[in-house]
Protein backbone atom coordinates (compact mmCIF):
# COMPACT_ATOMS: atom_id res chain seq x y z
CA UNK A 1 0.00 0.00 0.00
CA UNK A 2 2.71 2.26 0.74
CA UNK A 3 4.36 1.69 -2.86
CA UNK A 4 0.54 2.71 -4.03
CA UNK A 5 0.77 5.74 -2.43
CA UNK A 6 3.89 6.78 -3.76
CA UNK A 7 3.43 6.01 -6.93
CA UNK A 8 0.00 8.68 -6.51
CA UNK A 9 2.19 10.93 -5.90
CA UNK A 10 4.84 10.77 -8.16
CA UNK A 11 1.87 10.64 -11.05
CA UNK A 12 0.72 13.96 -9.09
CA UNK A 13 4.27 15.45 -8.96
CA UNK A 14 4.38 14.82 -12.37
CA UNK A 15 1.09 15.84 -13.83
CA UNK A 16 2.17 19.97 -13.97
CA UNK A 17 5.27 19.22 -15.88
CA UNK A 18 2.77 17.01 -18.78
CA UNK A 19 0.48 20.14 -18.35
CA UNK A 20 3.23 22.36 -19.22
CA UNK A 21 4.82 20.13 -21.90
CA UNK A 22 1.34 19.69 -23.79
CA UNK A 23 0.78 23.22 -23.59
CA UNK A 24 4.11 23.82 -25.12
CA UNK A 25 3.37 21.41 -27.68
CA UNK A 26 0.15 22.57 -28.60
CA UNK A 27 1.80 26.17 -28.63
CA UNK A 28 4.07 24.99 -31.06
CA UNK A 29 1.75 23.15 -33.58
CA UNK A 30 -0.75 26.15 -33.70
CA UNK A 31 -1.56 27.60 -37.44
CA UNK A 32 -1.50 31.12 -36.56
CA UNK A 33 2.37 32.16 -36.28
CA UNK A 34 2.94 32.81 -32.20
CA UNK A 35 6.15 33.19 -29.99
CA UNK A 36 6.17 33.40 -26.42
CA UNK A 37 8.79 35.60 -24.14
CA UNK A 38 9.93 35.59 -20.77
CA UNK A 39 9.46 37.94 -18.28
CA UNK A 40 13.34 38.88 -19.44
CA UNK A 41 11.76 39.11 -22.93
CA UNK A 42 14.27 36.00 -24.05
CA UNK A 43 12.15 33.75 -26.52
CA UNK A 44 10.91 30.27 -25.19
CA UNK A 45 8.49 29.46 -28.31
CA UNK A 46 9.04 30.05 -31.85
CA UNK A 47 6.49 28.00 -33.05
CA UNK A 48 6.44 26.38 -36.70
CA UNK A 49 3.98 28.84 -38.03
CA UNK A 50 6.21 31.32 -36.84
CA UNK A 51 8.96 29.50 -38.73
CA UNK A 52 7.17 29.56 -42.01
CA UNK A 53 5.89 33.26 -41.71
CA UNK A 54 9.40 35.01 -40.65
CA UNK A 55 12.02 32.44 -42.64
CA UNK A 56 14.10 32.00 -39.35
CA UNK A 57 14.12 28.72 -37.40
CA UNK A 58 13.16 28.58 -33.42
CA UNK A 59 16.90 27.28 -33.21
CA UNK A 60 18.26 31.07 -33.98
CA UNK A 61 16.28 32.75 -31.81
CA UNK A 62 15.06 30.50 -28.99
CA UNK A 63 17.03 31.69 -25.86
CA UNK A 64 17.97 35.03 -27.26
CA UNK A 65 16.34 38.61 -27.96
CA UNK A 66 16.87 38.30 -31.26
CA UNK A 67 13.33 37.95 -32.27
CA UNK A 68 13.21 41.56 -33.71
CA UNK A 69 15.55 40.81 -36.51
CA UNK A 70 12.67 38.72 -38.19
CA UNK A 71 10.78 41.77 -38.58
CA UNK A 72 12.91 44.41 -38.49
CA UNK A 73 16.11 45.82 -39.98
CA UNK A 74 17.36 47.43 -37.00
CA UNK A 75 16.84 46.73 -33.37
CA UNK A 76 13.60 47.91 -32.06
CA UNK A 77 10.68 46.42 -29.62
CA UNK A 78 8.20 44.10 -30.37
CA UNK A 79 4.35 44.67 -29.42
CA UNK A 80 5.09 41.61 -27.11
CA UNK A 81 8.24 43.18 -25.57
CA UNK A 82 6.05 46.73 -24.68
CA UNK A 83 3.94 44.51 -22.71
CA UNK A 84 6.86 43.02 -21.05
CA UNK A 85 8.34 46.41 -20.12
CA UNK A 86 4.75 48.03 -19.69
CA UNK A 87 5.73 50.20 -22.28
CA UNK A 88 2.52 50.19 -23.95
CA UNK A 89 2.27 54.56 -24.70
CA UNK A 90 5.36 53.63 -27.36
CA UNK A 91 2.13 51.81 -29.63
CA UNK A 92 1.60 55.17 -30.90
CA UNK A 93 4.74 56.40 -32.26
CA UNK A 94 5.99 52.56 -33.42
CA UNK A 95 3.04 51.13 -35.14
CA UNK A 96 1.26 52.17 -38.22
CA UNK A 97 -2.51 51.42 -36.34
CA UNK A 98 -2.75 50.79 -32.41
CA UNK A 99 -5.57 50.23 -30.31
CA UNK A 100 -5.82 52.13 -27.10
CA UNK A 101 -5.78 49.30 -24.54
CA UNK A 102 -8.42 49.04 -22.65
CA UNK A 103 -7.37 46.54 -20.06
CA UNK A 104 -3.29 46.00 -20.55
CA UNK A 105 -3.42 43.26 -18.62
CA UNK A 106 -6.17 41.53 -21.69
CA UNK A 107 -3.79 42.05 -24.35
CA UNK A 108 -2.97 44.98 -26.66
CA UNK A 109 -3.28 44.79 -31.03
CA UNK A 110 -1.51 46.55 -33.00
CA UNK A 111 -1.02 46.68 -36.91
CA UNK A 112 2.56 47.39 -38.65
CA UNK A 113 4.36 46.65 -41.80
CA UNK A 114 7.51 44.75 -41.29
CA UNK A 115 10.03 44.18 -43.45
CA UNK A 116 11.06 39.91 -43.72
CA UNK A 117 14.50 39.98 -44.17
CA UNK A 118 14.67 36.10 -44.48
CA UNK A 119 11.62 36.24 -47.62
CA UNK A 120 13.09 39.62 -48.69
CA UNK A 121 9.40 40.96 -48.88
CA UNK A 122 7.37 43.55 -46.95
CA UNK A 123 4.19 42.40 -45.15
CA UNK A 124 1.99 43.98 -43.47
CA UNK A 125 0.49 42.23 -39.93
CA UNK A 126 -1.85 42.48 -36.97
CA UNK A 127 -0.33 41.69 -34.28
CA UNK A 128 -1.76 40.64 -30.80
CA UNK A 129 -0.14 40.64 -27.63
CA UNK A 130 -0.86 39.60 -23.49
CA UNK A 131 0.82 39.13 -20.62
CA UNK A 132 0.56 35.84 -18.90
CA UNK A 133 0.80 36.01 -15.03
CA UNK A 134 1.43 33.21 -12.37
CA UNK A 135 -0.86 32.82 -9.06
CA UNK A 136 0.74 35.91 -7.33
CA UNK A 137 0.49 37.76 -10.52
CA UNK A 138 4.12 38.04 -11.30
CA UNK A 139 4.89 38.64 -15.05
CA UNK A 140 5.85 35.14 -16.52
CA UNK A 141 5.88 35.26 -19.99
CA UNK A 142 4.40 37.37 -22.78
CA UNK A 143 2.49 35.71 -25.89
CA UNK A 144 3.01 37.26 -29.67
CA UNK A 145 0.88 36.43 -32.10
CA UNK A 146 0.85 37.44 -35.84
CA UNK A 147 -1.67 37.57 -39.09
CA UNK A 148 -0.33 38.32 -42.61
CA UNK A 149 -3.10 40.57 -43.67
CA UNK A 150 -0.90 42.18 -46.51
CA UNK A 151 -3.47 41.39 -49.40
CA UNK A 152 -6.29 42.89 -46.89
CA UNK A 153 -4.33 46.06 -45.81
CA UNK A 154 -3.32 46.12 -49.75
CA UNK A 155 -7.18 46.19 -51.17
CA UNK A 156 -7.89 48.13 -48.16
CA UNK A 157 -5.65 51.19 -49.10
CA UNK A 158 -6.86 51.14 -53.30
CA UNK A 159 -10.22 51.13 -52.46
CA UNK A 160 -9.78 54.20 -49.65
CA UNK A 161 -7.20 56.13 -52.89
CA UNK A 162 -10.35 55.14 -54.97
CA UNK A 163 -12.55 56.74 -52.67
CA UNK A 164 -10.66 59.36 -52.63
CA UNK A 165 -10.55 59.66 -56.25
CA UNK A 166 -14.09 59.61 -56.56
CA UNK A 167 -15.00 62.06 -53.80
CA UNK A 168 -12.49 64.17 -55.59
CA UNK A 169 -13.91 63.96 -59.10
CA UNK A 170 -17.37 64.39 -57.50
CA UNK A 171 -16.40 67.66 -55.79
CA UNK A 172 -15.45 68.94 -58.75
CA UNK A 173 -18.12 67.71 -60.55
CA UNK A 174 -20.04 69.63 -58.20
CA UNK A 175 -18.12 72.88 -58.29
CA UNK A 176 -18.33 72.82 -62.04
CA UNK A 177 -22.08 71.46 -62.13
CA UNK A 178 -22.74 75.26 -59.45
CA UNK A 179 -20.61 77.32 -61.86
CA UNK A 180 -22.53 76.04 -64.78
CA UNK A 181 -25.90 76.35 -62.93
CA UNK A 182 -25.04 80.06 -61.80
CA UNK A 183 -23.64 80.91 -66.04
CA UNK A 184 -27.15 79.31 -67.35
CA UNK A 185 -29.39 81.68 -64.37
CA UNK A 186 -27.43 84.74 -65.06
CA UNK A 187 -28.93 84.43 -68.51
CA UNK A 188 -32.04 84.32 -67.89
CA UNK A 189 -32.93 88.08 -66.73
CA UNK A 190 -35.15 88.36 -63.48
CA UNK A 191 -35.51 91.77 -63.26
CA UNK A 192 -37.09 91.40 -67.06
CA UNK A 193 -39.47 88.29 -65.86
CA UNK A 194 -40.64 90.20 -62.39
CA UNK A 195 -41.79 92.85 -65.33
CA UNK A 196 -43.76 91.04 -67.37
CA UNK A 197 -46.19 89.92 -64.51
CA UNK A 198 -45.96 86.22 -65.64
CA UNK A 199 -46.30 83.44 -62.96
CA UNK A 200 -43.99 80.13 -63.98
CA UNK A 201 -42.03 77.09 -62.70
CA UNK A 202 -39.71 75.04 -64.17
CA UNK A 203 -38.71 71.42 -61.89
CA UNK A 204 -35.29 69.88 -63.34
CA UNK A 205 -35.64 66.21 -63.71
CA UNK A 206 -31.92 66.32 -63.13
CA UNK A 207 -28.99 69.42 -61.93
CA UNK A 208 -30.45 71.09 -64.71
CA UNK A 209 -33.16 72.04 -66.73
CA UNK A 210 -34.14 71.69 -70.50
CA UNK A 211 -36.67 73.24 -70.33
CA UNK A 212 -36.90 77.50 -70.31
CA UNK A 213 -39.25 80.46 -69.66
CA UNK A 214 -38.41 83.66 -70.93
CA UNK A 215 -40.85 86.71 -70.37
CA UNK A 216 -39.94 90.62 -71.26
CA UNK A 217 -41.72 94.03 -72.35
CA UNK A 218 -40.86 95.26 -75.60
CA UNK A 219 -40.54 99.21 -75.14
CA UNK A 220 -43.37 100.41 -76.62
CA UNK A 221 -45.16 97.53 -73.52
CA UNK A 222 -45.65 94.61 -75.55
CA UNK A 223 -45.73 91.01 -73.66
CA UNK A 224 -43.45 88.34 -75.48
CA UNK A 225 -43.38 85.05 -73.60
CA UNK A 226 -41.47 81.93 -74.58
CA UNK A 227 -41.88 78.21 -72.96
CA UNK A 228 -38.79 75.93 -74.42
CA UNK A 229 -38.66 72.46 -73.91
CA UNK A 230 -35.10 71.26 -75.26
CA UNK A 231 -34.36 67.83 -76.15
CA UNK A 232 -33.61 65.49 -73.26
CA UNK A 233 -32.67 67.06 -69.93
CA UNK A 234 -29.87 67.69 -67.97
CA UNK A 235 -27.00 70.07 -69.39
CA UNK A 236 -26.75 68.94 -72.79
CA UNK A 237 -30.76 69.92 -73.26
CA UNK A 238 -30.57 73.61 -70.83
CA UNK A 239 -27.12 74.28 -73.50
CA UNK A 240 -29.31 73.70 -76.19
CA UNK A 241 -32.15 76.18 -75.21
CA UNK A 242 -28.97 78.79 -74.39
CA UNK A 243 -28.76 80.27 -77.77
CA UNK A 244 -31.57 81.28 -77.95
CA UNK A 245 -31.78 83.20 -74.94
CA UNK A 246 -30.39 86.53 -75.48
CA UNK A 247 -31.88 86.57 -79.02
CA UNK A 248 -34.53 86.45 -77.46
CA UNK A 249 -33.96 89.83 -75.51
CA UNK A 250 -32.69 91.35 -78.40
CA UNK A 251 -35.41 90.42 -80.53
CA UNK A 252 -38.13 92.15 -77.94
CA UNK A 253 -35.84 94.87 -77.60
CA UNK A 254 -36.41 95.43 -80.68
CA UNK A 255 -40.56 95.08 -81.05
CA UNK A 256 -39.97 92.38 -83.44
CA UNK A 257 -42.77 90.63 -84.65
CA UNK A 258 -43.45 87.41 -83.52
CA UNK A 259 -43.21 85.92 -87.22
CA UNK A 260 -39.72 87.16 -87.39
CA UNK A 261 -38.79 86.07 -84.13
CA UNK A 262 -39.63 83.05 -84.42
CA UNK A 263 -37.87 82.24 -88.00
CA UNK A 264 -34.57 84.18 -86.60
CA UNK A 265 -34.17 82.28 -83.19
CA UNK A 266 -35.58 78.64 -85.34
CA UNK A 267 -32.48 79.56 -87.96
CA UNK A 268 -30.04 80.77 -85.25
CA UNK A 269 -30.87 77.09 -83.42
CA UNK A 270 -30.58 75.07 -86.95
CA UNK A 271 -27.14 75.95 -87.29
CA UNK A 272 -25.99 75.89 -83.51
CA UNK A 273 -27.64 72.70 -82.57
CA UNK A 274 -25.89 69.28 -82.56
CA UNK A 275 -27.71 66.85 -84.96
CA UNK A 276 -30.92 65.11 -83.70
CA UNK A 277 -31.32 68.12 -80.95
CA UNK A 278 -34.29 70.50 -81.74
CA UNK A 279 -36.39 72.72 -78.76
CA UNK A 280 -40.00 72.46 -78.92
CA UNK A 281 -41.60 75.69 -78.31
CA UNK A 282 -44.39 78.15 -77.63
CA UNK A 283 -44.33 81.70 -78.54
CA UNK A 284 -46.60 84.12 -77.30
CA UNK A 285 -47.54 88.16 -77.61
CA UNK A 286 -49.80 90.25 -76.06
CA UNK A 287 -50.94 93.58 -76.60
CA UNK A 288 -52.89 94.15 -73.70
CA UNK A 289 -54.31 97.70 -74.37
CA UNK A 290 -56.11 96.41 -77.36
CA UNK A 291 -56.35 93.10 -76.09
CA UNK A 292 -55.18 91.19 -78.56
CA UNK A 293 -52.66 88.43 -78.68
CA UNK A 294 -50.95 86.17 -81.06
CA UNK A 295 -49.49 82.54 -80.14
CA UNK A 296 -47.76 79.76 -81.99
CA UNK A 297 -47.11 76.37 -80.46
CA UNK A 298 -44.20 73.62 -81.76
CA UNK A 299 -43.85 70.46 -80.02
CA UNK A 300 -44.58 71.32 -76.81
CA UNK A 301 -48.74 70.36 -75.79
CA UNK A 302 -51.40 72.60 -77.14
CA UNK A 303 -51.76 75.89 -75.10
CA UNK A 304 -55.02 76.29 -72.99
CA UNK A 305 -57.21 79.90 -72.46
CA UNK A 306 -59.21 79.81 -69.83
CA UNK A 307 -61.95 82.44 -68.81
CA UNK A 308 -62.78 84.58 -66.15
CA UNK A 309 -65.02 81.54 -64.81
CA UNK A 310 -62.26 79.81 -65.08
CA UNK A 311 -63.56 77.24 -67.82
CA UNK A 312 -61.56 76.35 -70.90
CA UNK A 313 -62.27 78.87 -73.71
CA UNK A 314 -59.93 77.59 -76.22
CA UNK A 315 -57.01 74.98 -77.13
CA UNK A 316 -54.30 76.20 -79.34
CA UNK A 317 -53.29 73.16 -80.79
CA UNK A 318 -49.40 72.02 -81.42
CA UNK A 319 -49.45 72.19 -84.81
CA UNK A 320 -45.64 73.28 -86.04
CA UNK A 321 -42.09 71.68 -85.74
CA UNK A 322 -40.13 72.01 -83.06
CA UNK A 323 -37.44 74.54 -83.80
CA UNK A 324 -34.27 73.96 -85.00
CA UNK A 325 -35.54 71.20 -87.15
CA UNK A 326 -35.35 72.99 -90.07
CA UNK A 327 -34.05 75.98 -91.50
CA UNK A 328 -36.98 76.99 -93.66
CA UNK A 329 -38.87 80.43 -93.50
CA UNK A 330 -42.27 79.26 -93.41
CA UNK A 331 -41.78 77.86 -89.82
CA UNK A 332 -43.40 80.58 -88.41
CA UNK A 333 -46.53 80.19 -91.13
CA UNK A 334 -49.03 79.07 -88.34
CA UNK A 335 -49.51 81.75 -86.34
CA UNK A 336 -53.11 82.18 -84.36
CA UNK A 337 -54.85 85.39 -83.08
CA UNK A 338 -56.89 85.93 -80.49
CA UNK A 339 -58.87 88.15 -78.55
CA UNK A 340 -60.29 88.38 -74.88
CA UNK A 341 -63.25 90.76 -74.09
CA UNK A 342 -62.97 89.96 -70.18
CA UNK A 343 -60.00 88.90 -68.15
CA UNK A 344 -59.15 85.43 -69.29
CA UNK A 345 -56.06 83.23 -68.99
CA UNK A 346 -53.45 81.77 -70.94
CA UNK A 347 -51.67 77.76 -69.66
CA UNK A 348 -48.62 76.47 -71.29
CA UNK A 349 -46.48 73.58 -69.95
CA UNK A 350 -43.82 71.03 -71.51
CA UNK A 351 -44.90 67.64 -72.24
CA UNK A 352 -42.96 66.87 -68.76
CA UNK A 353 -46.15 67.66 -66.82
CA UNK A 354 -48.46 66.16 -69.10
CA UNK A 355 -46.38 62.92 -69.49
CA UNK A 356 -45.54 62.81 -65.53
CA UNK A 357 -46.19 59.22 -64.56
CA UNK A 358 -47.75 58.44 -61.08
CA UNK A 359 -47.21 55.26 -58.51
CA UNK A 360 -48.94 53.26 -61.51
CA UNK A 361 -47.40 54.51 -64.35
CA UNK A 362 -50.32 56.66 -65.41
CA UNK A 363 -49.72 59.61 -67.30
CA UNK A 364 -51.03 62.79 -65.56
CA UNK A 365 -52.84 63.61 -69.25
CA UNK A 366 -54.18 66.90 -70.83
CA UNK A 367 -57.63 65.38 -69.61
CA UNK A 368 -56.26 66.24 -65.77
CA UNK A 369 -54.12 69.32 -66.49
CA UNK A 370 -57.48 71.11 -67.77
CA UNK A 371 -59.50 69.52 -64.99
CA UNK A 372 -56.85 70.68 -62.57
CA UNK A 373 -56.71 74.30 -63.98
CA UNK A 374 -60.83 74.41 -63.88
CA UNK A 375 -60.70 73.45 -60.55
CA UNK A 376 -58.44 76.67 -59.16
CA UNK A 377 -59.39 78.38 -56.34
CA UNK A 378 -60.34 81.64 -56.48
CA UNK A 379 -57.31 83.71 -56.19
CA UNK A 380 -55.12 81.48 -56.73
CA UNK A 381 -52.75 81.38 -59.68
CA UNK A 382 -52.89 78.23 -62.64
CA UNK A 383 -49.26 78.37 -61.57
CA UNK A 384 -49.55 77.08 -58.05
CA UNK A 385 -52.82 75.27 -58.47
CA UNK A 386 -51.22 72.65 -61.06
CA UNK A 387 -47.86 72.64 -58.92
CA UNK A 388 -49.49 71.31 -55.79
CA UNK A 389 -52.02 68.74 -58.01
CA UNK A 390 -48.65 67.44 -59.65
CA UNK A 391 -46.82 66.75 -56.04
CA UNK A 392 -50.36 65.07 -55.02
CA UNK A 393 -50.46 63.10 -57.80
CA UNK A 394 -46.37 61.79 -58.13
CA UNK A 395 -46.35 60.99 -54.44
CA UNK A 396 -42.65 61.42 -54.26
CA UNK A 397 -42.23 59.65 -57.64
CA UNK A 398 -39.19 60.94 -59.40
CA UNK A 399 -40.21 62.82 -62.33
CA UNK A 400 -38.67 61.20 -65.62
CA UNK A 401 -38.44 64.41 -67.53
CA UNK A 402 -38.18 68.23 -66.58
CA UNK A 403 -41.60 69.98 -66.16
CA UNK A 404 -42.45 73.72 -66.74
CA UNK A 405 -45.45 75.42 -66.75
CA UNK A 406 -46.14 79.19 -67.82
CA UNK A 407 -49.17 81.66 -66.49
CA UNK A 408 -50.13 84.28 -68.11
CA UNK A 409 -53.35 87.01 -67.27
CA UNK A 410 -54.92 88.95 -70.22
CA UNK A 411 -56.34 91.67 -68.05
Amino acid sequence: MAQDMQAGNDREVARPDSHLAFAISLMEHLVVPTFVLDAEQKVVIWNRACERLTGIPSSEVVGTRNHWKAFYEESRPCLADLVAMSALEQMATLYAAADKPGEPSYGVHAENWCWMPRRGQHLYLAIDAGPVFDASGRLIAVIEMLRDITEKHVAQIKVEEQASQLKAHFEEQQRETELARRILEHQVRSDLMAQAGVQYAVIPANNFSGDMVLAARSPAGRLYAILADATGHGLSAAVSVLPMVQEFYRLVDLSTPLAVMIESINFLLANSLALGRFVAAAFVVLDEPAKQGEIWVGGVPNALMFDAEGKLARRFESSNLPLGISKASEIAGSIESFTWDRPSRLMLVSDGIVEACNTDGVAFGEARLIATLEGALSGETMVTALGQAMQRYLQGTVAHDDMSMLGIDCS
